[in-house]
């Protein structure tokens, strides 16, 4: 079993099962999930920060919802997705794990989508080239004293190697990624941290104005 998956509390051998053949059958289709790495440590964080509510953009086949659920008994997570086919997906292994209690899944286009809830963490998993878009349409649902997590700002690498790069449509991504970490590591209203692992992870906590 991954690392991943045996950090997680009161996993019976069928749960686990699950888990392990929705990231089996993920990896194999490729589609795009985030590194043992990078999600060790989120289950950790949300564990450790007791959050309580999450917003995720890109669902994708449901893996990241389900590990962060069974993390954290206490959190519900609120996660988007506009593929039609991964989102019949994630709902289905959503429904095989017991959780569709605790994760809405809903499939939107996160660049229209609008909610009036307020969340403690968002977490940014979508389109790299939209995150400036999807920080500002969504920084007005995060509680005072939340956190965005954004996953792959490393970009394999290449963020700090752009020489490496072939391609014009791959360096113009890579730039806009680049800004956007570098807006977010100089917005005054966070405190940033960008952790080398996975492929990359910001962690941005929104200060609460009496500090």
């Amino acid at each position: 079993m991954a690392l991943s998956i045996r950090l997680l509390y009161n996993l019976n051998k069928m749960c686990e099962e699950i888990i392990w053949e929705i990231k089996q059958k993920a990896l194999d289709d490729r589609v795009p999930i985030m590194e043992d790495e990078g999600m060790v440590f989120l289950c950790r964080f949300l564990q450790e920060k007791n959050i309580g509510s999450l917003l995720e953009v890109g669902t994708a086949v449901g893996y990241s919802s389900i590990m962060m659920a069974h993390s954290n008994p206490q959190l519900r997570i609120m996660t988007l997705e506009q593929d039609e086919e991964r989102y019949a997906e994630a709902v289905y292994n959503i429904k095989r794990c017991h959780l569709e209690n605790r994760i809405n899944a809903i499939c939107t286009n996160a660049r229209e989508y609008d909610t009036d809830e307020m969340f403690d963490v968002i977490f940014l998993d979508g389109p790299k080239s939209h995150n400036q878009q999807l920080f500002e349409r969504y920084e007005k649902n995060l509680n005072p004293g939340g956190y965005f997590i954004i996953d792959d700002v490393w970009f394999h690498g290449f963020i700090d190697n752009p020489e490496l790069l072939h391609g014009k449509r791959l360096k113009k991504l890579v730039s806009k990624l680049k800004r956007f970490t570098d807006n977010m590591m100089n917005n005054t209203d966070y405190e940033c941290t960008y952790l080398k692992i996975g492929d990359g992870v910001l962690v941005a906590r929104r200060r609460d104005t009496n500090e």
